[in-house]
C-alpha cells in the first residue's frame, strides 16, 4: 500500500480530540449518498413516467400511419393493406377510422372517439384491442343478421351493432355491458326535411382498459362497416394504421412503406399519401418528459454539490489539525505532491463511500417503492394511476461517477492549502 494511501486511512480514523472532524466526515459521507440515492431514485421515476406512458401510447395505437395528404380518405385501402404488409419492418397492417362523435346514455352525454375495427384484416385488427379487454370480446362488434344480440344469450336480440367503451367512459356515462348507448357523429344526412345527424343506436358489449386515462376516457371501438356509416364515408378507410419491428427505426420504414404505396398508385402522385408515426404525433409530450428529466438531474446534481461542500470542511479542519504531522512528513522528505496525494485520496475515500451507499440506497428504496406502490398519482392529470420506478444500470454508474468526480473537485482548495504549509513555521508553535 502507497503510504499516502495508508496515512489517509489512519486520518479518516476518529480520535478524542478529533470528535469534531469525525462528525463533520460522517456528515460528508451521509450528504453523498444521501444525494446519490435522490438522484437515482429521481431518475427512476423520470424513467418509469416516460417508459409508462410510452408504452400504454404505442400500446393503444399504431407504430406508424398512412393516409392522404387531403384526408379525404383512401379507397382502395384493402390492396394497400396487403401491400403494405409485404414491406420489410412492418409487422401487422389494418385499416381504420377516428371519428369525433358524442355518445349519449340516458340524461347522459359525453364526447368521444369511435375508432373502427376492419375484421376483414384479420387478428391484426383486432389484437391490439383484446390486449386491453376485461369484459367481451372484440368478436361482439361483428355485425351480426337480425334476431342475434351481440351480447350475452340471455340478452333481447334488438340491437345488430355493439361498441366496446374504455372503462372511465363507461363509469362516466354510468353504464355497463349491455346497457345501450347513443352514438351522434358531426357529420350529417339529407333527409326530406334538411339535414339530419347520423346517429346509431348501440349495445354496449365489452369494456376495454388501455391503461392510459386520455384513452380509458374518450375511446370507444365500433366496426368499421358502423364507422363508415357514421361518417358517410363509404367504402373508405381514413388511416391504414401499422406496427413495426422496430419502433425507433419507424421513420426508415415509413419512407419504406411510401415508396410501396406510391409505387402501386396508379397516379405515381408522390404527394397523395403521406405518412405520420408515434414519435411526431407524441413529440410535444416526450419532449417535455425529456426536459423534466434534465431539471430533476441538475436540481439533485446541485444537492450533491451542496454535499460536497462538506468535504472542503473536512478537510479544512483536518490540514489544521495536522499542520505538525505535514511538517514532520516534509522534513522527512515528502514532496509537496505526496502531501496532495494523502488528503486527496481521504477526499475521493469520503465521496467513493458515499457513493456506493447511495447506490445501494437508491435502486433500494425504487424498488420498495414499487413492490408498496407509494408513487400514485391523478390519472386524469398524467394519464397513468401510478408508476413503476425503473432503474438503469447505466445510471446508477454515471450518478456514482460524477458524484466522485464533484468529490474530487472539492479538495482542490484544502489539498493545495496542505501543500503549501512551511515545515519550519508549523514546528515553530509545537
Amino acid at each position: 500500500m502507497p503510504y499516502e494511501l495508508f496515512i489517509a486511512l489512519r486520518y479518516l480514523r476518529a480520535r478524542r480530540r478529533q470528535t469534531a472532524v469525525s462528525i463533520v466526515t460522517v456528515i460528508a459521507v451521509a450528504g453523498i449518498a444521501a444525494g446519490v440515492a435522490a438522484l437515482i431514485f429521481a431518475q427512476g421515476l423520470a424513467n418509469g413516467f416516460r417508459e409508462e406512458v410510452q408504452e400504454k401510447i404505442l400500446g393503444g395505437t399504431a407504430h406508424l400511419n398512412l393516409l392522404t395528404t387531403d384526408n379525404s380518405g383512401i379507397e382502395n385501402y384493402r390492396e394497400l393493406t396487403n401491400i403494405v404488409r409485404q414491406v420489410p419492418g412492418v409487422s401487422s397492417a389494418s385499416a381504420t377510422i377516428y371519428e369525433p362523435v358524442l355518445i349519449s346514455a340516458g340524461d347522459r352525454q359525453e364526447p368521444a372517439v369511435i375508432k373502427g375495427i376492419d375484421f376483414h384484416s384479420g387478428e391484426a385488427a383486432v389484437s391490439e384491442l383484446s390486449a386491453s379487454l376485461i369484459e367481451g370480446s372484440p368478436e361482439d362488434l361483428r355485425p351480426r343478421p337480425s334476431g342475434q344480440s351481440a351480447g350475452e344469450q340471455s340478452e333481447p336480440p334488438v340491437e345488430i351493432e355493439g361498441t366496446i367503451l374504455g372503462k372511465d367512459l363507461a363509469r362516466t356515462l354510468g353504464v355497463k355491458r349491455g346497457d345501450m348507448v347513443t352514438v351522434f357523429s358531426a357529420r350529417t344526412r339529407l333527409t326530406p326535411i334538411g339535414p339530419a345527424p347520423r346517429y346509431a343506436r348501440l349495445r354496449v358489449v365489452g369494456i376495454f382498459s388501455a391503461g392510459l386515462y386520455e384513452y380509458d376516457s374518450k375511446w370507444a371501438y365500433v366496426s368499421l362497416a358502423l364507422a363508415q356509416r357514421l361518417t358517410g364515408s363509404g367504402e373508405t378507410a381514413g388511416v391504414i394504421q401499422m406496427k413495426v419491428s422496430d419502433i425507433y427505426a419507424v421513420r426508415e420504414i415509413g419512407e419504406r412503406v411510401l415508396a410501396a404505396v406510391q409505387a402501386a398508385a396508379q397516379s405515381g402522385k408522390r404527394e397523395e399519401f403521406m405518412t405520420t408515426n408515434w414519435q411526431e404525433l407524441n413529440r410535444p409530450l416526450f419532449a417535455a418528459l425529456k426536459m423534466q428529466q434534465r431539471v430533476v438531474v441538475v436540481f439533485f446534481l446541485v444537492l450533491i454539490v451542496i454535499a460536497a461542500l462538506n468535504i472542503i470542511t473536512t478537510l479544512t479542519m483536518m490540514v489544521l489539525e495536522k499542520q505538525s504531522d505535514i511538517a514532520i512528513l516534509r522534513a522527512q522528505g515528502a514532496t509537496s505532491q505526496s502531501i496532495r496525494r494523502i488528503f486527496t485520496c481521504q477526499g475521493l475515500m469520503i465521496g467513493v463511500i458515499g457513493a456506493l451507499i447511495g447506490t445501494v440506497l437508491g435502486p433500494g428504496l425504487a424498488q420498495a417503492a414499487n413492490v408498496w406502490r407509494l408513487i400514485s398519482i391523478p390519472a386524469e392529470i398524467y394519464s397513468v394511476s401510478y408508476i413503476t420506478l425503473r432503474v438503469h444500470l447505466q445510471d446508477c454508474l454515471l450518478t456514482a461517477f460524477l458524484a466522485v468526480f464533484i468529490s474530487f473537485l472539492a479538495t482542490l482548495y484544502p489539498v493545495r492549502s496542505a501543500s503549501q504549509i512551511n515545515p519550519a513555521e508549523a514546528l515553530r508553535h509545537e
